[in-house]
C-alpha cells in the first residue's frame, strides 16, 4: 500500500492538540499553514478524535465527508484528511468523530474474530475498510459473513472484528446471554434510512455510516452511539439461528489450510505494482521499499513510501509509520540499510545527516532497501497490556510491567490484582496470547515462559506481529464435552458402519484419529464423526479434503451442532440449501447474500456433499422451515433426500419454500414465488415473505420403468415378486412436477445433450429458452420417432383402457405449470367433464400433444393441450424406445411399461401469500382534505408499481 509524504512540511517539535473547549481562533490558525493535527493526547476528551492525523487540504473533484456524509465545498483547503488512513472530514465535524484511525482500530476489538475471506474478486461501488478508498476496476477480497472488503495490498492490515456466529456457552442461562449490534461501517446500500433521525444514511460516494450485521439496524456514525446497545436480530428473528445455540469449535478451517496460498498471491500482485510503480519515477518523488523485520526480508515481503528525492531520515521514519499504520512517536524509531552478502545479512543505522540522496549514491543510483526498527531504550525491562478473558466484561486492558526474569505465572499474579480478583487463586488461571495476523492465532502460554524476551525477538522479526501481539487473561473452566463435528462423503454406498470406520482410519494418521461415528447414511456413502481433540480434527481434514478413494474425491466439511435447550421457544429458524451452479453466477450471489443476512452456518452450498449435511444438523429440531435456492431438479433433489432420512429426524416434512434460480422453475410460479430470480431483487424482502407464508401439500408420484419382458405388477394394492434385486429390478422415479413421453421429451432431450457438451455457454436464463426454441424449429416439418405416437403405446388409467387420437406426445401433469409457466390443461370449465387440476388433489392430468406447432402454441397461451383423463394410477405400455422426461431430466427408454401410482409421502410446501397493501402512515398526521388525497394517491402508486413487478 503506496502511502504518500510530503516532506516540505515538518511535523512541530510540539504537536497542537484540538480538544473540546479549546481557543477556535488558534486552532484554525495551526490548520491555516497546513500544520498537522495529531489527536493523540491521552486524556479522555481527546479520545473522540480516536487518534487521526488530519491535515488541512484541497480536493480537486467532489469529495464527501466520512462523518456526515455530506460533499465538501469550497474553492481551496475545503476540509481535512487523516495521512494515515484518508478519512475526510469537514472542520465542523471534527469535533463529533467516533470512527478510529485504522492505526488504532485493531486495539479497540474485545474478543477478536477471523474473517473468512472469498476468492479474489472485482466489484464496484465498493470501499476498502481498512485505507477507505474506492474499488475501481481492482481486485478485492471479502469477508463471506460481514460487510468487509479490502485490498490485496491492505490484507496484512485487516481488523479481525467479523462477527462471531456460533458462541455456544453451556455454563450461562438463555436469559443471560447478551447479544449487542455488531456494527460495520460503509457499503451501505444507497436507500438506506437512519434508525434514529430517519434521514438517508446510506452513499456510494465514500464510507460512512453504520449497519448492524445481525438485525441490519442502519444509523449515521453520529447517531448510532445513541441507539440501545442490545440487538434483537431485526425482522428475521424468528428464522435466523441464534448463535447461543450453536458450537462450532472449529471454524474456517478451509481458509486456514489455504491462506498461505492466498497470502501469496496478494503479495505478488502487490510486490509486482510497487515494482511498477518503482520504474515509474518522476521528479515529484521516489519509491523506497521498507521492511519491518527479517520476516518480511525473508517473504519479501515490503511496504512502499514515496518521498522527496532529499527527503530526510526523519521525514522517511514518519512516512514508514503511516505506512505501517503505527501510532507512534517517531522517535521511537529509526532506519537501517540492509545488505546482504554470501546469504548474510547485515544492518547499519542512519543517522540524521544521512538522506535519500547519499544513500542513493552508496547503492549505486537505486533506491535502497530499508529496516524500520524500534529504538530499545532499555532492554531490559517493557510494559504489556493484559486484556480480561471474560467476553461479556467491559474493562479495558490494564498495562502490566515485566522484565526478562518475570515468568507467566508471575504475570497471572499481577493481573489478578489490576482487575480487583484479590481472591482468585493464579492456578485456576492461564495467559493466552494472541497473535491478530493473517487471522487470529491462539496459545495457552506455559506458566515458566518469559513473555518479554520472546517480544524481543518478535520485534526483530517482525515489527507489525509484535504491535499485533497481545494477551488475556482466562480461567481455567471445566473440560467440557464439546466435539468438533465433520462431515465425510464420496465413500462406497451400502456398507456397514464398522466398514466406513475402518476406511477413514485407514486414511488417517496416530495424530488426527476421531472420538467416534455420530451417524452412517449408507444409501449415500456419507457418515457423520466426532473429534473430542480440536487441533486433530484440524490435521484429519487437512489430510482427508485432498483424499480420494476409488478414484473419487471425497467430500469433507465441518458442521455445527444445534443446543435445543439454547433455542428459545418461538424461533422456527430457516435451513437455507443454495445451488451455486443454478442460474449461472446467480448461486454465487445468492449464497453469499443470504449468509450476510442470516447465520451462515445455516446456509448450506448444495456442491459441498448434497443436502445431507445441513439435514443432519437440523435433524433434531421438532420445527423448522427449509428454503431451496435453485431449479426444479434441485427441488426434487432436496425432497428425495429428505424422504430417504425423514425417518430418522425429528420433524421427518418440513415446510419448504423455493427461490427460482433454474429454467423453467414451474414448482415456483405455481407455488407464488415466481418465474426466475433476478439480480438486484430484494433478498431481505423474500426472506420476510417466508415467515408469512402458508403451507400447503403437494402430491408426489411413483414412476416405474420395467423394461419389456419384466412384468412387474405394481398397482394401488400388491408390489412386485417378479424382480428381487440387482439388474432385475425396474428404474424407479419420484415424480413432483410432470412426465412427458415423445414430442416433449425429444425437445428436453436434444436440450440436455446441447448442455453436456458445451456447459459453459449454458449460464444464462434467456439463451437456455433460445435452445429450446431452436431446437423446435428443428423438429417443424421434419418426420420424428414420436410420429403416431398413439400406435406404439397403450395407456390404462384406475384400470380402464384410454381411446387415443392421433399424437405425438403425452404429458402427465401433477401441477398447472409446464414449461416456464405455460398452462396446459387450461382454466376449468363447468361444461367439461374434468375437475379443476390441483396439485394436491391426489389426481393427475392426461393430455395430448399433436406436434411442435401444437407445443409453441401453448407457449403462447394461444391453445391448450388436449384433455384426455384424470387419474390417480397410470399404467403405459410401449411398444418401441421412446424418448422420456420426469421433472425435465430427459434420457431414451427401452420399449416396455411404466406405472405411475401415488406416492406415499406428500411433500410440504410454502405458497407466498397474497398481501393487501395497507397504507402506512410515516408522515404526521394532517387535517383536511388534502391528506386523505395525498394519502390515496400512495396507496394507487404503491398498488401500480407492484402489480408492474408481478
Amino acid at each position: 500500500m503506496n502511502v504518500s509524504g510530503n516532506p516540505r512540511r515538518v511535523r512541530p517539535e510540539k504537536q497542537p492538540v484540538i480538544l473540546p473547549g479549546s481557543d477556535c481562533k488558534e486552532t484554525m490558525e495551526s490548520l491555516s499553514f497546513g500544520r498537522r493535527v495529531d489527536i493523540t493526547a491521552d486524556t479522555e476528551s481527546a479520545d473522540t478524535y480516536h487518534h487521526h492525523t488530519f491535515v488541512k487540504k484541497s480536493f480537486h473533484r467532489p469529495t464527501f465527508c466520512h462523518h456526515c456524509t455530506e460533499m465538501l465545498w469550497g474553492i481551496t483547503k475545503q476540509g481535512l484528511t487523516c495521512e494515515v488512513c484518508n478519512f475526510v472530514s469537514h472542520e465542523r465535524c471534527l469535533y463529533n468523530i467516533v470512527t478510529p484511525c485504522s492505526s488504532v482500530a485493531s486495539d479497540r476489538i474485545k474478543e477478536p474474530v477471523p474473517h473468512t475471506w472469498s476468492d479474489p474478486v472485482q466489484a464496484r461501488k465498493k470501499f476498502c475498510n481498512v485505507c477507505r478508498r474506492k474499488f475501481d476496476d481492482g481486485v478485492l477480497l471479502r469477508c463471506e459473513v460481514c460487510e468487509y472488503y479490502a485490498h490485496l495490498g491492505c490484507l496484512d492490515f485487516v481488523v479481525s472484528d467479523c462477527r462471531k456466529c456460533s458462541n455456544y456457552e453451556e455454563s450461562k442461562e438463555m436469559g443471560e446471554k447478551k447479544f449487542v449490534h455488531h456494527w460495520r461501517e460503509g457499503n451501505l446500500p444507497p436507500s438506506g434510512k437512519c434508525a434514529l433521525c430517519k434521514c438517508k444514511c446510506g452513499t456510494t460516494e465514500c464510507l460512512s455510516s453504520m449497519k448492524c450485521s445481525w438485525c441490519w439496524t442502519m444509523a449515521h456514525c453520529g447517531c448510532y452511539k445513541q441507539l440501545p446497545q442490545s440487538c434483537n436480530y431485526g425482522a428475521l428473528a424468528e428464522i435466523l439461528m441464534p448463535r447461543s445455540c450453536l458450537s462450532m469449535p472449529v471454524t474456517n478451517a478451509s481458509v486456514k489450510a489455504d491462506l498461505a496460498s492466498k497470502d501469496l498471491k496478494a503479495n505478488m500482485m502487490e510486490n509486482s505494482a510497487e515494482t511498477r510503480a518503482k520504474d515509474d519515477e518522476t521528479a515529484d518523488g521516489q519509491i523506497v521499499k521498507i521492511y519491518d523485520g527479517y520476516i518480511a526480508l525473508s517473504k519479501r515481503n515490503f511496504k512502499t513510501i514515496q518521498v522527496q528525492k532529499d527527503a530526510t531520515i526523519q521525514q522517511m521514519i514518519e512516512a514508514a509509520l503511516r505506512a505501517y499504520l503505527i501510532k507512534d512517536e517517531a522517535s521511537n524509531y529509526y532506519l537501517s540499510s540492509v545488505s546482504d552478502t554470501d546469504g548474510e545479512i547485515t544492518e547499519k543505522r542512519l543517522s540524521e545527516p544521512d538522506n535519500l540522496t547519499s544513500l542513493t549514491k552508496v547503492s549505486m543510483g537505486k533506491a535502497p532497501s530499508l529496516f524500520l526498527r524500534y529504538e530499545d531504550k532499555d532492554t531490559r525491562r517493557g510494559t504489556i497490556k493484559v486484556f480480561s478473558g471474560d467476553p461479556d466484561t467491559t474493562s479495558v486492558p490494564r498495562p502490566i510491567s515485566i522484565n526478562s526474569h518475570i515468568s507467566v505465572e508471575e504475570v497471572i499474579e499481577m493481573a489478578l490484582h489490576k482487575f480487583r480478583i484479590d481472591d482468585g487463586d493464579p492456578n485456576d488461571y492461564s495467559l493466552m496470547e494472541v497473535v491478530l495476523d493473517k487471522g487470529v492465532q491462539e496459545r495457552v502460554m506455559e506458566r515458566y515462559e518469559c513473555p518479554w524476551p520472546q517480544l524481543l525477538k518478535a520485534r526483530r522479526n517482525s515489527l507489525k506481529q509484535m504491535k499485533q501481539t497481545r494477551y488475556y487473561l482466562r480461567k481455567n473452566e471445566q473440560p467440557t464435552m464439546e466435539l468438533a463435528r465433520m462431515y465425510v462423503g464420496s465413500l462406497p454406498i451400502n456398507l456397514s458402519e464398522f466398514k466406513y470406520k475402518q476406511i477413514i482410519q485407514k486414511m488417517l494418521d496416530e495424530d488426527s484419529m476421531f472420538a467416534s461415528i455420530d451417524m452412517v447414511y449408507a444409501q449415500y456413502g456419507s457418515a457423520c464423526v466426532s473429534f473430542s481433540d480440536h487441533e486433530a480434527a484440524v490435521k484429519a481434514y487437512k489430510i482427508l479434503k485432498d483424499t480420494t478413494y476409488e478414484d473419487k474425491l471425497l467430500t469433507v466439511l465441518f458442521i455445527p451442532e444445534i443446543h435445543l435447550d439454547k433455542l428459545p421457544e418461538d424461533h422456527c429458524p430457516l435451513l437455507v440449501f443454495v445451488n451455486t451452479r443454478s442460474g449461472g453466477c446467480q448461486g454465487i450471489d445468492v449464497q453469499d447474500a443470504l449468509r450476510k443476512m442470516l447465520n451462515p452456518h445455516q446456509v448450506f452450498d448444495l456442491d459441498q456433499g448434497g443436502p445431507l449435511p445441513g439435514l443432519h444438523v437440523f435433524s433434531q429440531l421438532k420445527e423448522y422451515k427449509a428454503l431451496i435456492c435453485g431449479g426444479d431438479g434441485t427441488v426434487g433433489w432436496v425432497l428425495s433426500c429428505l424422504d430417504d432420512i425423514g425417518q430418522e429426524s425429528v420433524c421427518s416434512s418440513p415446510p419448504i419454500a423455493v427461490l427460482p434460480l433454474g429454467t423453467g422453475n414451474d414448482l415456483s410460479r405455481v407455488l407464488k414465488w415466481g418465474g426466475g430470480y433476478q439480480q438486484g431483487d430484494d433478498l431481505y424482502q423474500m426472506l420476510q415473505t417466508v415467515m408469512e407464508a402458508e403451507e400447503v401439500k403437494l402430491d408426489r408420484w411413483t414412476v416405474v420403468f420395467e423394461p419389456e419382458g419384466k412384468h412387474t405388477e405394481i398397482d394401488n394394492k400388491s408390489n412386485s415378486s417378479n424382480s428381487s434385486s440387482g439388474d432385475d429390478m425396474p428404474n424407479l422415479f419420484v415424480m413432483n412436477n410432470y412426465f412427458g413421453i415423445g414430442i416433449d421429451a425429444d425437445l428436453c432431450l436434444g436440450f440436455h445433450n446441447a448442455r453436456e457438451e458445451k456447459p459453459e455457454k449454458f449460464n444464462n436464463r434467456v439463451y437456455n429458452k433460445i435452445v429450446y426454441l431452436r431446437q423446435g424449429m428443428q423438429k417443424l416439418g421434419r418426420k420424428t420417432n414420436c410420429r403416431e405416437l398413439n400406435k406404439e403405446i397403450k395407456i390404462e388409467v384406475d384400470n380402464k383402457l384410454l381411446k387415443l387420437p392421433t399424437l405425438e406426445g403425452i404429458l402427465i401433469l401433477n401441477i398447472s405449470s409446464w414449461g416456464s409457466g405455460a398452462d396446459p390443461w387450461g382454466s376449468s370449465d363447468t361444461q367439461d367433464e374434468f375437475q379443476r387440476a390441483s396439485h394436491d388433489d391426489g389426481m393427475l392430468e392426461i393430455i395430448g400433444l399433436t406436434g411442435v406447432m401444437h407445443l409453441g402454441q401453448i407457449q403462447g397461451s394461444l391453445r391448450n393441450g388436449i384433455r384426455l383423463a384424470q387419474a390417480s394410477h397410470i399404467r403405459i405400455s410401449m411398444k418401441t424406445d421412446m424418448p422420456v422426461q420426469v421433472d425435465g431430466e430427459p434420457w431414451m427408454q427401452l420399449s416396455g411399461q411404466v406405472v405411475v401410482s401415488r406416492s406415499a409421502l406428500q411433500a410440504t410446501m410454502l405458497k407466498k401469500r397474497k398481501h393487501r397493501i395497507a397504507r402506512r402512515n410515516t408522515e404526521p398526521a394532517i387535517s383536511g382534505d388534502s391528506a386523505a388525497q395525498r394519502d390515496q394517491a400512495k396507496l394507487v402508486a404503491v398498488n401500480s408499481e407492484e402489480i408492474a413487478q408481478i
